[in-house]
Formats: structure tokens, C-alpha cells, sequence
């Protein structure tokens, strides 16, 4: 059937979602067919006394009037029960076929539908239209089903179409069944390969992690007898140094001739250095083996003003209201901070120790009114062995500070005092009430 023959067919459609009617109007006039729509059932009945369509395409759910009662309604007026109706309904059962059959319904279709099964539905009506126009109609034959009695007096042909595509429907939906089926058979055994899988590489990471824990545990104990054997040897070489410090002492006490006391002078000047250095081993092998902690920055600054009385250590009025996240080791940074300022500033007598949040980093300023630092010194100065004691410091105080992520530099001006800006992220300070 070409689209200039159905330009001769009318189709009303009546069904109250517009979205389902713009999908219908766009099949049905793609084909060729002529279109008109009513919202619900008794809009329906109204167009077709009006002026009669030659086929009716109507939804079962319906408000005012559904498909069943808009049905019955033309099949049981003489001047309309000619034209063929076909329900549109999401219901698939026996009770549903049979209340289609019990109003006299030409046949149904099943929602969701395919554009060629609806089509194709609508040309078999069509075509087997004339063929039953003159058969008598059938006395009702009750059909007792579910606990209720249909009357259907529908003919043979009206019957048999309908248990056809009963049948046809159940066939698809069979065979939708059975590629489901399929489908979930398929996934089913992606799932146990993808669970194989996941046994498998469960055993190995169990394996990888009892490895690893028998390493880190070969690991742990070798680091305990190398922590034990530096302690030993640290505490074995601090007796021996006291001691030699110690005839040192007496040999200075002994009044030798000038030369000689110089001697003893230099000897005794090593002699410190080489302690301060096994100090530093100590502090060293501390270094990240406790975790990082929250450090109230006011308490701390007042532990340092009690440390050292020889001068003034004051901080800045918003110092206190912050905390930093601080290897326990940050005590020695400021304790050498301090240090460091009252010997090489020559002439420390006020200490001030500020804050400030810049590019969401908080600065910490360690100020001094000393003889400050030249420029050519500024990066020297934290390198491992600079300085006219151990040179151990400041290098200590960087490393200390790098384990959580913050950095240090000396941006004083000379002849000005000293002032090391420790810049600390934004995660690792928080300020308090």
C-alpha cells in the first residue's frame, strides 16, 4: 500500500498523553495516513458523531471514558460499528484479551510498539475490513474466566485476529524472554570470570602483603640494631670525649709554657666540635621516626622566652592564635633559631617572633637587632658544616622543617639583624579561637 492511497484513509487517535500522540501522529502521517486526536474517550465519541474516521486507534487508560467503554460505545451503535478499533494498552494478560473481545475491539497492540508491527496491524485491518461488513452479528457466548463472566459476540474472523496477535505478542515476548535469558547467562559468566580474577589477585596481593610484611619486619630489626650499635658507639665516644676533655683541663691547670697552652687551647676547641657532632648524630637519627603533630605556637614561643633569659623573645599579637603540623623536633629548630641569633648576632639584645598569612601560606618571622647576615651568606649559611662552631645548626633546622613541607631563608638586611621567614603550607596551619 503506497502513501497516496492512504491519504484516503482517516485514523483518529484518542489518547490522553501528548507525548504518545505526537509519536503516533508522526508514524501514522510518515506513512500517509490523515490524523485527527482526542484527548480522552468521550472527546473521541463526540468527533466520531461528528464525522466518522475509518479506523480508531484509542488508548485502554483513559480519564471521562476509556478505550474499553469508548469501544463498546461504537460497536453498539448501528452507524458506527463498522469502523475497526484498535486499543493501545501497556496490559498483557487473558483478563485483558478477553475484556478487548467483550467491547468488540478489531484487535490491540501492545505498548512499547515497532513502527512496522503498528503499520502492519493497520493495513490487516484494512484490508480484512470489507470482509466481515455484512456478517450477521453473533449471539453473546458467555465465557466464564477468572471468577467473572464475558459476553462475546464478537465474529469468528474479529476472534481469530485477535488470538493471532495474542499469540504473535507471545511469541515475541518469548523470544525477548529467551535473549534475556541469554543476555544474563552471558553476564553471568563475565561476572565469574571477572570474580576468578578477583580470587586470583586477592591470593597474590595476600602473598605480596605477607612479603612485605616480612620485609618491613626484617627491616625493622635491622634498623633496631643499628639504632642500638649507634647508641652504643655515640655513648662509648661521649665517655671517651669527657674524658679527654677532662685531661684537657687538667693539662691547661698545669700552667705549660705559652706555646704549649695554645695547643691545649685548639685541642680543647676540637674536642667540643667532635661532641657537638656525635649530639648531632642523635638528633639526626630522630628525625621523622614520630609523627607530625599539631604545635600551639604560642606555648612554644613562651617555652623559648623561658629558655633564654640573656635577651628579650617576644612574638607578634596574632601568634598565639595559631597551631602548625610540626615534626616533634620543632622545638630545636627554634631553640637553634635563637641560639644561632644571640651567638653570631654580636650584639642580640631583643628577639621578636611574628606571623602572617600570605598566598595562603602562613610566614613565621624570626627577627633579630643583631649584625645580620650577608647576602653572599644568606643560602651558606644552611649548609652542613658552615659556621665557626659545628655548622650543624641551621642545616639541622632545615631539615627538620622540610619532613612536613616547610621551608626556610634568611631575608634580613646586614648591619640591620637577622630574619628567618619559615613559609608553612596552607594545610599544615589552622588557626585557633
Amino acid at each position: 500500500m503506497t502513501k497516496n492511497k492512504n491519504n484516503s484513509v482517516s485514523i483518529l487517535i484518542a489518547e490522553d498523553s501528548k507525548t504518545q500522540v505526537e509519536i503516533l501522529r508522526h508514524l501514522l502521517e510518515s506513512d500517509g495516513y490523515s490524523v485527527k486526536v482526542a484527548y480522552n474517550g468521550r472527546e473521541a465519541l463526540d468527533q466520531i458523531k461528528k464525522e466518522q474516521p475509518d479506523l480508531v486507534l484509542t488508548d485502554v487508560m483513559m480519564p471521562e471514558m476509556n478505550g474499553y467503554e469508548l469501544c463498546k460505545n461504537l460497536k453498539s451503535d448501528p452507524d458506527t460499528s463498522s469502523i475497526p478499533v484498535i486499543l493501545v494498552t501497556q496490559l498483557f494478560d487473558p483478563q485483558d484479551v478477553l475484556s478487548g473481545l467483550e467491547c468488540g475491539a478489531d484487535n490491540f497492540i501492545i505498548k512499547p510498539y515497532e513502527k512496522d508491527c503498528l503499520l502492519e496491524r493497520i493495513r490487516l485491518i484494512q484490508d480484512d475490513k470489507n470482509q466481515y461488513l455484512d456478517v450477521p452479528a453473533q449471539p453473546d457466548v458467555p465465557v466464564f474466566f477468572g471468577g467473572k463472566v464475558h459476553y462475546i459476540s464478537s465474529n469468528r474472523q474479529k476472534i481469530l485476529n485477535i488470538l493471532l496477535s495474542t499469540y504473535e505478542i507471545a511469541i515475541n515476548k518469548n523470544n525477548e524472554l529467551n535473549e534475556a535469558k541469554d543476555r544474563i547467562a552471558l553476564v553471568n559468566d563475565q561476572l565469574s570470570d571477572a570474580n576468578d580474577e578477583l580470587i586470583r589477585i586477592n591470593e597474590d596481593l595476600k602473598n605480596e602483603i605477607s612479603e612485605r610484611k616480612r620485609v618491613e619486619l626484617s627491616l625493622s630489626q635491622a634498623n633496631k640494631k643499628i639504632n642500638l650499635l649507634s647508641s652504643i658507639t655515640r655513648h662509648d665516644m661521649k665517655n671517651t670525649m669527657m674524658a679527654l676533655l677532662s685531661y684537657n683541663e687538667l693539662a691547661r691547670m698545669d700552667e705549660p709554657e705559652q706555646k704549649f697552652q695554645d695547643y691545649l687551647e685548639r685541642e680543647n676547641s676540637l674536642l667540643s666540635r667532635l661532641s657537638a657532632q656525635i649530639e648531632f648524630t642523635r638528633l639526626y637519627e630522630e628525625l621523622g621516626v614520630k609523627g607530625a603533630v599539631w604545635v600551639d605556637l604560642g606555648r612554644l614561643i613562651t617555652e623559648q622566652g623561658r629558655t633564654f633569659t640573656t635577651v628579650s623573645i617576644s612574638s607578634g599579637p596574632d601568634l598565639k592564635y595559631y597551631e602548625i603540623f610540626v615534626d616533634p623536633l620543632i622545638e630545636k629548630v627554634f631553640y637553634n633559631l635563637c641560639d644561632n641569633a644571640i651567638r653570631h648576632g654580636e650584639h642580640v639584645t631583643n628577639i621578636l617572633i611574628d606571623t602572617c598569612e600570605k598566598n595562603d601560606n602562613l610566614e613565621i618571622y624570626i627577627k633579630d637587632d643583631g649584625a645580620g647576615v650577608a647576602d653572599v651568606d644568606k643560602e651558606k649559611i644552611f649548609g652542613r658544616g658552615y659556621g665557626k662552631n659545628t655548622g650543624l645548626g641551621l642545616f639541622l633546622v632545615r631539615e627538620i622543617l622540610s619532613i612536613t613541607g616547610i621551608s626556610i631563608i634568611e631575608d634580613g638586611r646586614q648591619g640591620k639583624g637577622a630574619c628567618f621567614v619559615l613559609t608553612v603550607p596552607k594545610a599544615n596551619f589552622r588557626k585557633t579561637s
